[in-house]
């Protein structure tokens, strides 16, 4: 005859494989796993770039940009990126004030190094009249830095080390993407694929942010 205690052991254990059932599958029978609710894009430990060859790049330092300006919904995305050289993070929702290029590439993309000059000569050209700013997507901070200094490219970025501009910046069928940005911090038009020349740069940033850069 089975003893009180070994009944109760056999009840324990037939309560113990019932819950571990119910919590191991969804309505249809599909294991739930913690994991999948987590970004894909969750960063892991962020790369950090020597000082020294981010003394040797000598970008423009990072812009200011305001904490507090409400996000718009056809703006810049409401993520504040660290600069890739020297200066603060920028907001990008709150980039405003000033017509914006922002210019998504990678070190690793070779329509981006093509271009990349280009942007340069532009921030010079335009001074204060049209803010450049690019988007380093998903790259190594030190192969970036090395780069823009060995390129003698100057213009400020900031760091996306772990893509999370992917989904809201629309990037994903590949870099580069260049955004013009007006005053108001609104997104109105986007140049998927490289930039051939100054002058169709120029004329972008005319025809869209209606600004003149002298050549």
């Amino acid at each position: 005859m089975r003893t009180r205690a070994a009944v109760l052991v056999a009840a324990a254990a037939a309560l113990s494989l019932a819950l571990s059932a119910c919590g191991s599958t969804g309505d249809a029978g599909t294991r739930v796993s913690p994991a999948a609710t987590e970004s894909p894009l969750s960063p892991g430990p962020a790369a950090v770039a020597p000082g020294d060859l981010v003394a040797a790049a000598a970008l423009v330092a990072c812009p200011a940009s305001d904490p507090s300006v409400a996000a718009r919904a056809d703006g810049l995305p409401d993520l504040t990126l660290p600069c890739l050289g020297q200066g603060p993070a920028v907001r990008l929702a709150g980039l405003r004030g000033t017509p914006t290029v922002l210019n998504a590439w990678a070190s690793w993309c070779g329509p981006c190094r093509a271009e990349l000059e280009l942007f340069g000569a532009l921030q010079k050209s335009a001074g204060s009249s049209v803010r450049v700013l690019g988007l380093d997507a998903s790259d190594d901070p030190s192969s970036a830095l090395s780069l823009l200094r060995d390129a003698g490219v100057h213009h400020p970025s900031v760091r996306d080390d772990a893509g999370r501009t992917k989904g809201s910046l629309r990037w994903g069928s590949g870099l580069p993407v260049t955004y013009f940005v007006d005053a108001d911090g609104v997104v109105v038009y986007e140049k998927h694929g490289a930039v051939t020349s100054a002058a169709e740069l120029r004329g972008l940033v005319t025809d869209h942010l209606g600004v003149t850069v002298p050549s």
